[in-house]
């Protein structure tokens, strides 16, 4: 078990895993590529014997007499050859026999009639255990019948084998040793940047500059680099609102402190118009705290992306405004279709809809009428606006700019919300003023 526990630890590394797959991918390449060596070897060193001993038939065919003289029939067996001239000697043998008569000739130790029965062509017995192929063939009124034994055919194949093999396996050492050594110098690269990372100050979100990296160390630095970024993006991000927060907090903070500190060491006793300054001192706060809130929330990427049908969320934000406008004696025309499909998240389309019309509410004059509108698309709200209005188009989403309204309740925070979830929806809104008119339109291209 703590065999096994450390063999799995030991291939928890990269390296040892490739060098492994990579020696078994050789020894099993080898092995194969020997196993297949092996039989086209062992096929054509048959088909070379085979062929040599039908020459080798023939051959001795061509010298047999056509008539056996009466000293051949006498002798009935001859037997040639001396089997201690070489020690392949007794692996071969032939046996020419006269059909007509006993007559037989054969080489020293060759098969007998009995062991081995003459056949016409090749055949394989074993004798003794040993395998033979034989050839046979009738020529007159002779039976020639040529004999190998098979180890002298298989010694030939193992050999070629080996000879095959040896090299395979006194190369595996080297290759393992350059196999791990090209593995450790294509990883220097990844410990190189390792230990940049180390070194890093927290607070240091620079990118990793390209350095002539292999082609798997600049998908990684270009993997960190993205991801850097977002944390850079993410700390700037906290960073300006908690910046802003404190920034437009501290004067009404300052205002309602001094408030209360005059109620204080006021003699005087709280009228009901001091208190009702002071909750809408507070109101204000709150609804700034919560336009930052909202803010901050828009600069995130929406967490699910949805169908909405835009015209019904502009129509439902009309009737929740319409107390407002009415109060301001305000006019709506909406010219929209039934349904206007969109892709996003149905809540930050909501609040940049509810925005843009909050805005127009807020600065049309008294009595006009709010023009919202829908074409391929597109969805414009069009709104008139005062002969002084005077519209800085360029700082519109600019945070906190109010222009010369600053009259109008509001933070100046509501068109950078617009801006942020445009950018979050892969959307654009533009702004333009034609003569007394401030047109706000909304383009979302393929987004739908």
């Amino acid at each position: 078990m703590q065999f096994i526990t450390s063999l799995r630890t030991k291939f928890r590394s990269i390296r040892r895993r490739i060098l492994v797959f990579v020696s078994a991918v050789y020894l099993m390449s080898s092995g194969l590529s020997a196993l297949w060596i092996y039989y086209e070897v062992s096929h054509e060193v048959d088909e070379l014997f085979d062929a040599e001993m039908v020459q080798q038939a023939k051959t001795l065919a061509a010298f047999l007499p056509e008539q056996l003289s009466e000293q051949h029939i006498d002798a009935e067996l001859e037997i040639v050859g001396d089997a201690s001239n070489h020690e392949y000697e007794d692996k071969l043998s032939y046996r020419i026999t006269n059909t007509t008569s006993s007559w037989t000739l054969s080489t020293r130790g060759a098969p007998t009639k009995a062991s081995a029965p003459f056949q016409i062509g090749f055949s394989e017995f074993n004798l003794n255990g040993r395998l033979w192929h034989a050839f046979g063939m009738m020529s007159g009124n002779y039976q020639v019948l040529l004999l190998q034994e098979d180890s002298f055919r298989s010694e030939l194949r193992s050999d070629l084998t080996i000879d095959t093999l040896v090299p395979v396996l006194l190369l595996l050492p080297l290759m393992l040793w350059l196999g791990w050594w090209t593995i450790n110098q294509s990883f220097v690269s990844f410990q190189r940047l390792a230990t940049s990372l180390r070194k890093r100050r927290p607070d240091d979100y620079s990118a990793f500059e390209p350095a002539n990296d292999d082609e798997e160390v600049a998908v990684v630095k270009q993997g960190l680099n993205y991801y850097l970024a977002r944390i850079e993006q993410t700390f700037h991000r906290e960073r300006r609102f908690s910046a802003d927060a404190a920034h437009e907090l501290r004067t009404p903070l300052a205002s309602l402190k001094a408030s209360l500190q005059n109620l204080i060491s006021s003699k005087k006793t709280i009228e009901k118009p001091q208190l009702e300054a002071l909750l809408t001192s507070t109101d204000r706060l709150i609804q700034l705290v919560e336009s930052l809130l909202l803010l901050s929330k828009t600069e995130l990427p929406p967490a699910a992306v949805e169908h909405v049908n835009i015209a019904k969320e502009v129509r439902q934000i009309v009737a929740d405004f319409y107390s407002r406008a009415e109060q301001r004696d305000l006019n709506f025309e909406v010219s929209l279709p039934e349904a206007v499909g969109v892709s996003g998240s149905s809540d930050y389309w909501r609040v940049l809809l509810a925005n843009i019309i909050d805005n127009a509410i807020k600065y049309a004059p008294s009595g006009a009428t709010i023009e919202i509108e829908s074409q391929q698309n597109n969805l414009q709200v069009k709104n008139p606006i005062v002969d002084d209005h005077g519209v800085d188009l360029e700082r519109l989403s600019e945070r906190f700019y109010r222009g010369k309204h600053l009259d109008v309740q509001g933070a100046g925070l509501g068109l950078s919300i617009v801006q942020n979830l445009a950018r979050q929806l892969g959307i654009s809104v533009e702004f333009s003023q034609q003569q007394q008119y401030f047109i706000c339109r909304i383009h979302w291209g393929d987004n739908s």
